[in-house]
């Protein structure tokens, strides 16, 4: 199933419309509650599961606030550029990255493949890494009463 090509746009009575219903969800659950789905006129219902409702409420939210987005499953497969784009970083700079093997990633003749969850990874390491180095320098600063 091919996922990263397909972007959901979401117009605006789509993003109202998932407003109302995640206002309306969010009434309607309570911690251990289950969420049932019946159609008009079918006499059976059937459970929701819980990691779909949890998957809905984040989409809902995105939705309303007229964001595009793409699903992917996490063992989806990225090209360079696609890695790059989600990084926000050049093509060329995530080659360097891709060198250097801080992700992981395989070949496949000229083009690598980088798992999402290996790109998703090395994002949060990265993050990790800029928030410490923001707090030792916060730290620095106290330490030398330059007023921060």
């Amino acid at each position: 199933m091919e996922f990263v090509d397909e972007t959901f746009v979401p117009s605006e009575k789509d993003a109202e419309k998932a407003r109302a219903f995640s206002r309306a969800l969010a009434r309607g659950i309570l911690p251990d509650s289950q969420l049932m789905l019946q159609r008009d006129g079918n006499v059976e219902a059937v459970e929701i599961p819980h990691a779909v409702v949890t998957v809905l409420t984040k989409v809902l939210s995105v939705i309303s606030e007229g964001k595009p987005f793409k699903l992917m499953p996490m063992d989806e497969e990225l090209t360079n550029q696609q890695a790059a784009d989600i990084l926000n970083v050049s093509k060329s700079y995530l080659d360097q990255v891709l060198d250097s093997g801080d992700i992981c990633h395989r070949k496949v003749g000229q083009n690598r493949l980088i798992k999402l969850i290996d790109l998703l990874e090395y994002r949060k390491r990265q993050d990790r890494r800029s928030k410490d180095a923001l707090q030792e320098l916060a730290d620095e600063a106290q330490e030398l009463n330059l007023g921060y």
